[in-house]
């Protein structure tokens, strides 16, 4: 049965919204994603016998088919995973500068020149290749068919994508493919990308090597070319999705398991064994939220070493030193008026996990760079582009690969994979990341009460703090307080703006738990014997 009449018949008999299914308890195996259809196209490769790497791969494709403000098949990814068998691996799937990409004096922030190299596909299709237990075209089948017979677009990404829609009407492409009349339709309505489901099938019956060196390669490489952009199909052809970095570190008996650039693994590790030195379990939540705010400050203030001394900063004797360095005194306190409620972008990309019975865990981000990429769709296959150039990430030169926030983790107990994450919004993901791990295993909260918990984000000049309806408070009156110290504090009321969390823990008995961030439209389901 074709997955979007599945979806509307459960719908019509259970007398419930899916997407309220927000946290799920099963024995078999878990999918957290942030789509309703994608968490279900991850469940049912559970169900048909495929493995954790079998849902990682048909939830990645959907969510490129009911989520392209998010991500797609012409943007990245980045893969940790635990293999029952054969360990911890990872992918590198960033997108990548073209060889011919020449800086110019002023660049757009949008457009053919923005495009680089797409990774997701070599990715994904690795991913699935070396592990995998399906058949490709069973995993992609979900995705083909909601491309194909259509899906209801989500209100969400209705919202998202109009929140764009002056850019994307410069574009022919996006303009075919995305735009019905004059306007991105409402959600709810029945989408249709039949050119985008083309293209599915074909990566399914060659298994994507027209995607990189035949004929889909060298059309879209050619509109991209004559758009006046500098990715070419040798380009394409040259592209490797090599195995991840892996970076570990430790955190009160955990062990931490991420990867490195262009990911930033290494921060959320340092954040950490930062955090690690003080007391958290006891302290009261003001304290808590200011032992955060201060290891954010000075991790971020590391980002510039990622690239020289990446291994140094997730050693505990450099998180010892760094957590022993003082704040300038300046820092949150400036005297300018308060902004409270001011909208800070809720960023974009898009984070899933998944499991299985034999104990496999996969825990992925993909991203197009910010809503909708480079705000370019292929004409003829009805794919979005992912921003690469360009202002977005700051000084690229040819051969350079993408690298962002994007930091998914595993954490191990005793060698075994006991909670699995990762987080969209873009520099909110490492934060978002850290607290959530840390509220769990700190304050030992459920991952329900986990992911609703408040969240900050320290600037230089204020100290954002996460203040919509649904956010828990741990102690009544904690805003107040921080206030009083002082500090500049801005309480955003606009929801999604501190990252979007999807989790996965294994509990002492086996069972997993799964967890969908509340602040979007994402699901948790899980298989029972």
């Amino acid at each position: 049965m074709r997955i979007v009449l599945f979806l509307s018949i459960a719908l019509q008999c259970s007398g419930m919204s899916f997407a309220q299914r927000k946290l799920d308890t099963a024995s078999l195996g878990m999918i957290a994603s942030a789509h309703p259809l994608a968490t279900e196209a991850g469940y049912r490769m559970l169900r048909n016998g495929g493995n954790a790497f079998d849902a990682a791969t048909a939830v990645s494709f959907m969510l490129a088919v009911v989520e392209p403000s998010m991500s797609g098949i012409g943007g990245r990814l980045q893969a940790v995973w635990y293999h029952a068998d054969k360990g911890i691996g990872g992918i590198d799937a960033t997108t990548q500068v073209p060889a011919g990409y020449l800086k110019k004096p002023k660049e757009e922030e949008d457009g053919f020149g923005t495009i680089g190299v797409p990774g997701m596909v070599k990715g994904i299709l690795k991913l699935h290749e070396t592990h995998g237990r399906l058949p490709l075209k069973t995993v992609m089948q979900p995705a083909i068919d909601a491309a194909s017979d259509g899906h209801p677009l989500h209100g969400e990404e209705a919202a998202r994508q109009s929140a764009v829609l002056k850019d994307l009407r410069r574009y022919e492409g996006t303009v075919r493919h995305f735009i019905i009349g004059d306007t991105i339709p409402a959600g709810g309505y029945l989408l249709r990308q039949p050119a985008l489901a083309a293209t599915l099938k074909t990566i399914a019956k060659d298994h994507g090597k027209s995607f990189y060196s035949g004929g889909i390669a060298f059309a879209f490489s050619k509109e991209v070319e004559e758009g006046g952009g500098s990715l070419k199909l040798q380009d394409l052809q040259a592209y490797r999705a090599p195995d991840a970095k892996i970076l570990r570190g430790t955190y009160r008996g955990y062990e931490l398991v991420a990867t490195g650039l262009p990911s930033y693994g290494a921060i959320v590790i340092e954040m950490l064994q930062m955090l690690e030195q003080a007391d958290l379990s006891a302290a009261g939540e003001r304290d808590f939220l200011l032992q955060h705010a201060a290891v954010h400050y000075k991790a971020y203030e590391d980002r510039p070493l990622l690239k020289t001394i990446e291994d140094s900063l997730v050693q505990r004797s450099f998180a010892q030193k760094r957590w022993a360095d003082s704040i300038p005194a300046g820092i949150g306190r400036q005297a300018k008026a308060d902004t409270a409620g001011q909208d800070n972008g809720n960023g974009h990309t898009t984070h899933f996990v998944t499991s299985d019975a034999q104990g496999n865990v996969v825990s992925l981000t993909q991203s197009l760079g910010p809503l909708m990429g480079s705000k370019v769709a292929s004409k003829k296959y009805g794919f979005m582009f992912a921003t690469t150039m360009g202002p977005y990430l700051g000084g690229m030169k040819a051969g350079d690969r993408a690298s962002s926030h994007i930091s998914p983790v595993i954490l191990l107990k005793d060698g075994k994979p006991v909670m699995a994450l990762g987080a969209a919004g873009g520099a909110r993901i490492v934060p978002a990341i850290v607290q959530v791990i840390s509220r769990v295993v700190d304050q030992g909260l459920s991952l329900e009460k986990a992911l609703a918990a408040v969240r900050v984000f320290q600037l230089p000049d204020r100290l954002l703090v996460e203040n919509h309806p649904g956010v828990w408070w741990r102690e009544a009156g904690t805003l107040q307080a921080l206030r009083a110290t002082g500090a500049r504090v801005d309480a955003v009321k606009s929801p999604a703006q501190f990252g979007r969390v999807h989790v996965i823990q294994r509990l002492a008995g086996g069972d997993w738990i799964g967890a969908a961030d509340p602040d979007w439209a994402g699901t948790a389901m899980g298989l029972d014997r």
